[in-house]
This record gives C-alpha cells, sequence and structure tokens, in this order.
C-alpha cells in the first residue's frame, strides 16, 4: 500500500511540474508508472526557474531539457520519447519539427530551408496524429498532415511522441501521435518574466546576407502564494528573408510514342520540363498564447488556454523554363527502362524560351480555445472534461499569379542531354535569353493552384479515472469523446481561364517598355545541378504586364479579340481571380469514440505495470462539391500542346461514407533491474483517409501530350495497422541512458493512386482516383545512446553524447522494378535515419552540434505526372552555443545547414533526376534574459 501512495504522489508531483495535464488524448497522470527511485524532481527557485537537483548538483540549461526527456520515457508504461524545454522560451530548437528529428525514429520533410513535416517509423506525415494539449490540431493544407511551421517552438513546454497505442490515445496516428505541450501557469511560482531578441541572418550564398531581420518573443506570468490562481501569456514576432534556388522537371512524361521515329520507340520518358527559379520570400511568423489555472475548490481544477499563430510567407519568383513539345522531337535517344538520354527538336519554333513570374503566397492561421475542468471527486478518484474549438486557414490564392512570356525557337535546334544520376538533364542550341525585343505573351493568369482552404474542428472529451490503493488492480479508466470537423477548399483563379486560352501560343507582341523589361541574375542556381544552365534571363513588371494586356493594343493581336473583350468586360476589365466551382470541396467528418482501460501493477523483485484496454470509434463523412460535366475540348490552335475545354452547367452534389472499428490496445513494463526496463506492446490502429481522397469534386489538366482527370472516392476506408513492440532500455544515470526497440506493423486498406486508361468527348486521359486496395508490412529498429561524461577530468566533464540510428524496411519495397510496373505500390515515407549531437554544458557555457541524416525515401507514389518521386539521401549539420553573462542574462548563437546542403528528387530510377533545391545557412544571434 505504501509503494502505491508514494508513486502516486511522485507520479502527480512529476505531472504538475511539466504540466501534463494528460499526454496524447486523455492520459491522466495516475497511469503514468513511477519514476525510479534515483530520479531527483526538478525544483523551482522563488522566481520560478526549473532546476534539476542530480545527485546533488542543481542544474539548468540542456541538462535540464535532457532530464526531462528521459524522465517523461522512463515513466511511461508505453513507449514514448519527447524533446523538452528547459522553461517556456528556451526550446532547444528553432523550429519544433527541428526539434522532433533528434527524436529516434522520427525524421523531416524540408521546405524553404527548415522543417515543416515529420514522419514516425517510415510512416509520413498523414500517417501522424498531432495533438496541441491532447486536442487535434486542424491543417491549413489540403491533406491531414500538420505543417509544424506554424507553431513557434517559444510557446512549447514539451513535445512528446507517442509510438505505441493506449486506449485513452486519441486514434489516427498509424505511425506515431505527437502530443504539443504548452507551457501553464502552475509550473511556476509568483512572477516570472522571460524574453529574448535575436537577429536573423539567411544567405543562400553561404555567408552572411546584406540584411538582417528580427526574431523577439517574451513570456509573463503569476501565480498567487497559495496556488489557486495563476496566469501566463507569451507572445513572438519573428521575420526572416529568404532566397530558394531549385530546378523542376515538373515530373517526367511515361509511355510517350516516338515509333514515327524508330518502330521499338513505343514506352519512352522524357521531363516535361527543365525550369531555373529563384524565389525570394519574407516570412513572418505571429502568434499569442495564453493560459489560466484556477482553483475554485479544493477539489475542482479550471484550466483555459488559449493559442493563435500566424505563419505569413509573401513569395515570389523568377522562372526561365524550357517547356518539352513531344511532337517536335525529330530525334531520340533512349536508354535503358526507356529513359531518354538525349532528343533534338526541329527548328519550327514548337520551342520557347518561357520567362515566368509567379507569387503563391500563404497566410496560414491556427487557432484553438480549450477548456480543461478537473472534478477530484475523492482522493482516489476524479473526472475530467474538456471541450476545445480549433481552426486553420490560409485565404491567399486569389493574391497569386502565373504568367509567362516567352520567344519562341524558331531557326535553332534545341538539345536536351541526360546528365546521369547526379545531375539534371540541360539544353543546348537555345536562342539567347537575354533578349528583351521579340516577347510574347504565353500566359496570364491570377490566382493560384493551391486552393483557400478552411478547417474547424470542434470537440468534447469527458473521462472518469479511479485508483486503487490495495491489489493488482491499480487503476481503471472510462471516457468517451466526440468532435466535428468541416474542411473546406476552393482554388481561385482567372475566370474560366480565358486569358491562357486565348494568349497561349505567344500570338501577341509584348513590347519592352510597356512591362519594363530587364535582365534578371540568376547565378549558379543549385550549385549546377543543370550543367550550363542560363544563369541571365529577362524579367518583367507583372503588374504593367497585366495592364498592357487589358489593352486593345494587346487584345486587338488575337484571332478572336472580340470574343476575348467581352469576356474581359464581363470580368471587370481584368484578369481578377475569382473562386472556381470546379474546385470547390468540403468535407464534413464526425467522430464519436468510447474507452475502457485498466492498469495493473505487480511488486516483488521485479516491479512490472500492465496497460490494456480497448476503444471503440465511429466515423462519418459527407463530401459536398458541384458536379462540372466537360461538354467539349478543342486543341489550342496556336499552341498544340494545349487544349481549351468548355464547361456545361453546374450541379451541387454530395456523397456520403462511414466506418467503425475496434480498437484494442497493450502496454507491458518490466523493471528486470532497478535501471533496466523491458517492455512489450501489442495494438491496433487506424489513420483516416487523407481527406483530398475523399472529396466528390474532379480535377482536369487539358495538355493533349498528357491529359489527366482525378477525382476522390468517399467510400474510403480507414488504413488498419497491427502493431508489435518490444524494447529494453538501460540506465546509467538521469541525463544517461541505452535503449533498442524493435517494432513491426501489418497494415491494410492502403489507399493507392489508381490510373487507368479512359476517353473524354473523343480524347484520351489518365484517370486518377483512390481506392483501398494494397497492403504492407513496416517493421524495423531504433537504437539510442546518450551519455554525459561526468567522469572525464576538468574541463572536460561537461562533454556529452546524443545519438541514435533508426532502421526501417517494408515488404512493399521501393525498388525500381516494382515502382515502374502497373499498379505500383510502395509506403511512402520509408528509410533509415540517425541523429549525432556533441553537447558541452558546464559553468556559464553550452554547445551543441548536430547532425541529422536521412536516407533516401519515397516522397510520393504519385507525384508530378502521377510518377512516384523519391527524395535522395540528405545530412544537415546545425550548432548552437551560448554564454551566461549573469544569473539572468544570456547571450545565444544558432546556425542551421552549417555545410550548405541542398534536396533531390528523381522519379523511379536515378538518371529521371527531377528536381533540386538550395535554400543555404541560417545564423540566429541574439540575448536572452529572465527575471
Amino acid at each position: 500500500m505504501q509503494r502505491k501512495v508514494l508513486a502516486l504522489s511522485v507520479r502527480n508531483a512529476l505531472a504538475g511540474m511539466l504540466g501534463i495535464c494528460f499526454i496524447g488524448g486523455f492520459m491522466p497522470v495516475h497511469a503514468q508508472d513511477a519514476p525510479a527511485a534515483t530520479t531527483q524532481d526538478p525544483q523551482r527557485t522563488p522566481d520560478g526557474k526549473a532546476v534539476t537537483d542530480l545527485n546533488g548538483v542543481s542544474v539548468t540549461g540542456q541538462l535540464q531539457s535532457l532530464f526531462l526527456s528521459q524522465s517523461t520515457k522512463r515513466d511511461a508504461v508505453n513507449t514514448v520519447d519527447s524533446v523538452s524545454a528547459e522553461e517556456a522560451g528556451k526550446f532547444p530548437d528553432q523550429n519544433v519539427a527541428d526539434a522532433l528529428q533528434r527524436v529516434p525514429g522520427v525524421s523531416v520533410n524540408r521546405s524553404g530551408g527548415e522543417s515543416n513535416q515529420i514522419t514516425v517509423r517510415g510512416f509520413g506525415p498523414d500517417f501522424v496524429n498531432v495533438l496541441l494539449n491532447g486536442r487535434t490540431m486542424p491543417t491549413a493544407a489540403t491533406d491531414r498532415a500538420f505543417d509544424f511551421d506554424v507553431l513557434p517552438s517559444e510557446v512549447i513546454q514539451q513535445a512528446v511522441v507517442q509510438k505505441t497505442s493506449t486506449p485513452d490515445l486519441e486514434e489516427g496516428g498509424i505511425g506515431g501521435t505527437v502530443n504539443i505541450i504548452t507551457a501553464r501557469p502552475f509550473d511556476f511560482n509568483g512572477w516570472h518574466a522571460s524574453g529574448s531578441a535575436a537577429g536573423v541572418n539567411d544567405s543562400i550564398k553561404g555567408g552572411l546576407a546584406d540584411k538582417t531581420t528580427p526574431k523577439v518573443s517574451g513570456v509573463i506570468g503569476n501565480t498567487n502564494a497559495d496556488h489557486t490562481f495563476g496566469w501566463l501569456a507569451s507572445a513572438v514576432y519573428y521575420k526572416r528573408d529568404h532566397i530558394e534556388q531549385s530546378i523542376d522537371t515538373l515530373g517526367w512524361l511515361q509511355n510517350q510514342d516516338f515509333s514515327r521515329i524508330n518502330p521499338s520507340y513505343t514506352n519512352v520518358s522524357l521531363p516535361q520540363t527543365l525550369q531555373g527559379q529563384v524565389i525570394n520570400e519574407t516570412r513572418t511568423r505571429t502568434s499569442f498564447n495564453g493560459a489560466i489555472d484556477w482553483k475554485p475548490l479544493d477539489d475542482v481544477t479550471v484550466k483555459l488556454d488559449g493559442l493563435f499563430s500566424e505563419y505569413k510567407v509573401d513569395s515570389t519568383y523568377n522562372a526561365f523554363g524550357s517547356y518539352t513539345n513531344t511532337g517536335i522531337i525529330q530525334n531520340i535517344t533512349p536508354g535503358a527502362n526507356g529513359t531518354a538520354q538525349n532528343f533534338v527538336m526541329d527548328k519550327s519554333g514548337g520551342m520557347s524560351n518561357d520567362y515566368a513570374e509567379q507569387a503563391n503566397p500563404r497566410d496560414a492561421f491556427n487557432t484553438q480555445f480549450g477548456s480543461h475542468i478537473t472534478w477530484q471527486i475523492d482522493p482516489s478518484m476524479e473526472l475530467d472534461l474538456d471541450s476545445a474549438a480549433s481552426g486553420a486557414w490560409n485565404k491567399q490564392s486569389q493574391d497569386g499569379y502565373f504568367v509567362v512570356l516567352g520567344t519562341r525557337n524558331v531557326g535553332v535546334n534545341p538539345t536536351w542531354t541526360n546528365n546521369g544520376d547526379d545531375h539534371l538533364g540541360s539544353y543546348t542550341g537555345l536562342l539567347p535569353t537575354t533578349d528583351t525585343n521579340t516577347l510574347h505573351a504565353h500566359v496570364t493568369n491570377q490566382g493560384t493552384q493551391s486552393p483557400n482552404v478552411s478547417d474547424k474542428i470542434f470537440e468534447n472529451q469527458l473521462h472518469l479515472g479511479k485508483s486503487f490503493l490495495d491489489g493488482t488492480l491499480s487503476r481503471i479508466d472510462f471516457g468517451i469523446s466526440n468532435s466535428n470537423r468541416k474542411k473546406t477548399e476552393v482554388t481561385y483563379n482567372t475566370p474560366n481561364s480565358f486569358g491562357c486560352a486565348e494568349y497561349c501560343g505567344y500570338v501577341v507582341d509584348v513590347p519592352a517598355d510597356a512591362v519594363n523589361a530587364h535582365i534578371f541574375h540568376a547565378g549558379n542556381l543549385v550549385d549546377g545541378a543543370s550543367p550550363g544552365f542560363p544563369r541571365d534571363w529577362v524579367t518583367y513588371d507583372v503588374k504593367k504586364l497585366f495592364a498592357y494586356l487589358a489593352t486593345p493594343a494587346a487584345y486587338n493581336q488575337l484571332p478572336n479579340a472580340d470574343a476575348f473583350k467581352a469576356q474581359l468586360d464581363a470580368n471587370g476589365g481584368g484578369f481578377t481571380a475569382l473562386p472556381d466551382p470546379n474546385t470547390y470541396s468540403q468535407i464534413k467528418e464526425r467522430i464519436s469514440s468510447a474507452y475502457g482501460m485498466a492498469t495493473l501493477e505487480g511488486d516483488g523483485g521485479m516491479p512490472w505495470t500492465l496497460n490494456v484496454g480497448m476503444r471503440y470509434t465511429k466515423t462519418n463523412t459527407t463530401s459536398y462539391a458541384y458536379s462540372v460535366p466537360i461538354v467539349g475540348i478543342a486543341v489550342n490552335p496556336n499552341d498544340p500542346t494545349n487544349a481549351i475545354p468548355t464547361y456545361g452547367t453546374l450541379s451541387p452534389i454530395a456523397q456520403n461514407g462511414n466506418y467503425h472499428e475496434w480498437l484494442p490496445s497493450m502496454n507491458f513494463k518490466l523493471n528486470l533491474l532497478d535501471n533496466v526496463v523491458f517492455r512489450a506492446a501489442a495494438s491496433k490502429t487506424l489513420t483516416r483517409p487523407d481527406l483530398s481522397n475523399l472529396a466528390a469534386s474532379a480535377s482536369y489538366s487539358f495538355r493533349p501530350q498528357d491529359q489527366t482527370v482525378t477525382r476522390g472516392n468517399t467510400q474510403l476506408k480507414p488504413y488498419l495497422s497491427k502493431n508489435y513492440d518490444a524494447g529494453i532500455e538501460w540506465y546509467f544515470n538521469e541525463t544517461s541512458y541505452t535503449a533498442l526497440n524493435l517494432f513491426r506493423k501489418q497494415v491494410s486498406n492502403f489507399s493507392t493512386l489508381i490510373t487507368t486508361e479512359t476517353t473524354l468527348l473523343g480524347f484520351p486521359f489518365q484517370l486518377t482516383e483512390p481506392v483501398n486496395l494494397n497492403e504492407a508490412t513496416i517493421k524495423g529498429a531504433e537504437f539510442t545512446f546518450n551519455y554525459q561524461f561526468t567522469k572525464l577530468p576538468a574541463p572536460f566533464d561537461g562533454l556529452g553524447v546524443a545519438t541514435n540510428y533508426t532502421y526501417v524496411t517494408s515488404d512493399a519495397s521501393i525498388s525500381e522494378d516494382k515502382l515502374a510496373n502497373a499498379g505500383k505500390f510502395a509506403v511512402p515515407g520509408i528509410g533509415n535515419s540517425y541523429n549525432a549531437s556533441l553537447y558541452y554544458q558546464k559553468g556559464p557555457v553550452e554547445m551543441r552540434v548536430a547532425y541529422n541524416w536521412r536516407a533516401k525515401y519515397l516522397a510520393s507514389i504519385a507525384g508530378n505526372q502521377s510518377q512516384p518521386t523519391s527524395v535522395k539521401d540528405y545530412g544537415q549539420l546545425d550548432l548552437s552555443a551560448s554564454y551566461k553573462l549573469n544569473e539572468h542574462v544570456s547571450l545565444f548563437m544558432d546556425a542551421t545547414n552549417l555545410t550548405n546542403e541542398n534536396i533531390y528528387q528523381y522519379q523511379v530510377y536515378d538518371d529521371r533526376q527531377s528536381y533540386a533545391e538550395a535554400n543555404g545557412r541560417t545564423f540566429f544571434l541574439g540575448v536572452r534574459a529572465s527575471l
């Protein structure tokens, strides 16, 4: 009995210190196993700062973060890893996803010079359930994948990765569930405040850029003397000017027939285009977070919290491209697997030098407002009610544009050459790319291809738990929950694409002075990823271009000038983007769940804990869209690579789907020794279908050489996985341990995109739609070794290492043969990874050098041109350091991507290089203060 009372009190103290009311859905603190006897609880000084007593030595800083993460792992009954902040506002990385990549089994997707999405145990972002304080986070993306870049790391206290399931854990994450925990007022004593200010310098050239931008954050709060009321507020402002360089093929065209050149050339693959671009971005993050803790009665605790975060990306890019026209290829040489090694186009000018300008702004918002009420019915029983309203939206589609001016390559033979496995292809024989006197309008569209997205979630969770002080049964928990989610998407474009339909074909001359045409200096793109790619090309003023194209001088050159003028007048005299009803989609998802869970404990020489139970969930979906019949398709006489559709009358449609599942789980923990822990787990989990795959709408691409139609399937069932885990952990001390975890997941009901041949109005189309078809087994191992060298002589006793390696494999291999065959299937995200950090903390100095590596992996089974797209292996070196001037003030410096690594992608085979991206380095230098 004394053992259980002590364990219960220690668990509650630890949970209160960390601010963990539940980890991943409703996980009551009582369900956490007791910490080992050698672990000392972190204490707090009168000013509220966290201090940990490790065998009589009080520490803060990164050792405090390591201690918190290690104690969370050791105390949990299920398999858990985490990253923790020493205190609010001092998360160990600039980005939550950057920090999570240090966790065993977690790797990241990168975009715009930072991490934005995560993969857990080989399962991509759609298979990772992301919670904020135990509540589902909506996303402004078109799928379920959560973009971590919308959340500033300064408001995060801990991010916990649940790798094995418990019945109270909200379903949805076959890969894992990440619970992001914000700081609570009761984590502190009395008044407390901290803040930081830094300069951000981001440079594509590897050195320091000319401009430095600000990053400031602050946390302030107060808790009364008897700890019955407290409040906490934080704010973050962050701005980063970023330049990204990339070279893109927009995917490889498949199954191209060149039997006119050689009867055996009936299945050739070649790039859709070769386009280099320089993207200039301003990334601005603004965030506010607030929380109130209140004990109106001795047995009642009320917790209120709210988060508002905006991540705005204003971007424009200058691009030069050479779009492939398969109809004018006069000579082509395919190599192994039908991959083109070179091809030559005729002198007709059917391929142009394209000068593209594009803006694809992003303004992503995330909000969550929640309340959590706990009634301690008696010392052994509590009732919890949690309610939250969360939202995410991105409404910038109407503010984007995509325009192209071009010069036909008349009189020359453009020649493309495949540069093998290490470089993208390249063109020779083009006309000069700096001639401003031969420009013709080609594409004139306002709006973007990315839709406006709105995602709203309302959810309630009710939990009842009771602890027992005698016998094997330690605790029972019951809970019910419901949520309603509504996701709406619509894309803004120039109506009916009348600008492109009329101007495609380069039939309108554009004077250089009318659009301020001049030369853009791009430099050596992505370190010469495409040998010989032009370093200078034409650019122009987009606003002046739209103004000129709306004048008689421009549209009177069109063959259908009067019809175009009528469409222009109907659209207010310009190219203003309007919502495209063809793209409208709204999905309503209603989820009801219930669970029961028992925790059993045993004494003796080897204490053990068993958590077992069942979760039931039922899901109903309704998908709304507009049915858009195609009544006519005509090849553009001015541009045979483009077709013009005619749509019929729109009509609203609605389609329904539903499913339910029983999800059992078991987690077993055995203390073989005081510092050696064995774990085993078995469970059934699910991931719901991608929301975009449930859409009732259909989208079309009208390119005679590659016409496609894509539609959703509201009858999709969830992915289902049977999971088996085992592991052993050896804890040397409070900040050092080694662990080996093995896992196996048998997944069925994979939503596989199937492409079949179909015909619309006599034109061939590739129809792509998702179906539940395949299954796969994913298995792997995670090895972790963290060690603090406390026995080295001074000053080297401040050194430590944190390393881990993850091995993942699947019987749904990404081998080239499988991906190249019809009915191709593989699991995206599968790939090995490792992390290695060397840190130092002694006296006023803290330093960490961290290297993160991820092996090549399949990013998408159906990327551009519906072809499997893989990312090559990538390694990044980061550095962080700080120096404490006194008890309250410290200087810090962070640097990311010190080795200036680039991102590369290919499709199916290594010699089908498809994409290269360079982002350069980012430096942060600032001061942090606390009171």
